[in-house]
């Protein structure tokens, strides 16, 4: 029980660090997107032409702003959800369920990350960019899915672990987000 105390601790730790990284990339590609725009707007007003890179760049920036957030939002349980058995459930069953989802979460992870890794490096290979006024890689835009599934995978990891925890009666640390909890001091 220790042993997974201090795990859970250790992977609580990098996590936190994790989601403060994710939540500044999310940031920053709205606060970017929306700028992009604006300027656009302006420019088009000022001058009468525009670049049309303010305007095709921002959405192939999406993908950096999704798949890193997955992790943070399953840790802190705002995915979206259907809730009918845990509803129903209560105690024991109810911890058995979030434990499944967490384990399903972390083999998803796993899989996608080594699948988006695997995409990732043929579209190195394939060389293509796209076809906007600043050729971007494609790879540069696909490596967002193995990023963002490998840290799922992490967060399903505290997630399986904290869950654990409370399937053995022991309470998780107090800044924990297991069994549905908020996300106060941890994001």
């Amino acid at each position: 029980m220790a042993l997974l105390r201090f795990l859970a601790a250790i992977v609580r730790r990098i996590n936190d660090i994790l989601a403060k990284i994710a939540m500044a990339i999310g940031m920053a590609v709205i606060s970017f997107a929306a700028l992009a725009l604006f300027a656009q707007v302006v420019e088009r007003h000022v001058t009468g032409q525009g670049y049309a890179w303010m305007n095709d760049f921002p959405p192939y920036l999406i993908p950096w702003c999704v798949f890193p957030l997955m992790g943070v939002l399953l840790r802190t349980d705002q995915h979206i959800k259907v809730e009918v058995a845990p509803n129903l459930l209560k105690g024991t069953a109810l911890i058995a369920l979030r434990l499944f989802i967490a384990t399903v979460c972390l083999a998803a992870g796993v899989y996608f990350c080594w699948s988006g890794t695997q995409a990732v490096g043929f579209f190195i290979l394939l060389g293509e960019v796209t076809e906007t006024e600043i050729e971007i890689p494609f790879w540069y835009l696909y490596a967002a899915f193995p990023v963002g599934f490998g840290v799922l995978a992490i967060f399903a990891i505290e997630r399986i672990l904290e869950e654990l925890l409370l399937l053995f009666g022991d309470k998780p640390p107090s800044e924990s987000t297991a069994a549905g909890g908020t996300a106060e001091g941890s994001a």
